[in-house]
């Protein structure tokens, strides 16, 4: 379904933090479809934070968002598959003799429920990213996060990149530089030579540092591209 998009918590986080999601009412206008969060990511957005005095207010924000209509919670989760997928994920890799739980509820149900729909993810976080699309770039992530030899399970890390190959994968980086191309940040371009540059500096780096998993060479690109004629 081209016209529905589901979200796990991340890019949601990285756009509250960084002051943008008011980007979301207006990119679902020009979207047209339906804005998809799950209940486990509601109750990682929502539910947990406002227990938490740190964490309340950006909950209130989300929890606004629920309520105008802008993210609809999806209560169809098929959940035995999810549980299916999360247990071949969280025993596709290993290190000094335990499994790792490299996969969340909240972003298992996200790419299971988008998969049910032929939908689009909205993700920040590289792990499961990579796992669909280049686990062995995940085994040396994974390597490096915890410092010991990781083992990978063939004969579940196969079935689970079948089940989800192909699946189109969006970052909080890439709303916001939709947003830029349908000129929804022209507001905050200063009366500066350099202004739009300075704009797209401004949002790229803002959802990196609160979140977004992206490398500087990559904010480059996109930064080039943005700025082309």
């Amino acid at each position: 379904m081209d016209n529905v998009l589901f979200f796990d918590t991340g890019p949601i986080i990285s756009l509250v933090l960084s002051r943008l999601s008011w980007l979301l009412p207006e990119l679902k206008k020009q979207f047209g479809g339906k804005f998809y969060i799950t209940p486990a990511v509601q109750l990682e957005l929502v539910e947990r934070p406002l227990q938490i005095r740190r964490f309340s207010l950006e909950a209130l924000q989300v929890a606004e968002l629920i309520r105008k209509g802008v993210l609809e919670v999806y209560s169809s989760v098929p959940k035995a598959k999810v549980e299916q997928f999360q247990k071949l994920a969280n025993t596709s890799y290993e290190v000094n003799h335990k499994m790792l739980d490299i996969i969340q509820l909240g972003e298992m149900q996200s790419v299971t429920c988008a998969k049910e729909l032929n939908a689009a993810v909205v993700m920040d976080e590289r792990t499961l990213r990579l796992f669909i699309e280049n686990s062995a770039e995940l085994e040396l992530l994974l390597e490096r996060r915890f410092g010991g030899n990781v083992i990978p399970q063939k004969k579940n890390i196969t079935p689970f990149q079948k089940q989800f190959q192909g699946m189109a994968i969006i970052r909080s980086i890439e709303l916001v530089s939709i947003a830029y191309k349908l000129g929804l940040l022209n507001s905050y371009l200063p009366d500066m030579k350099n202004g739009k540059e300075i704009v797209i500096n401004s949002v790229l780096w803002a959802t990196k540092y609160n979140g977004c998993a992206v490398t500087e060479h990559e904010i480059d690109e996109i930064k080039k591209f943005l700025l082309k004629k």
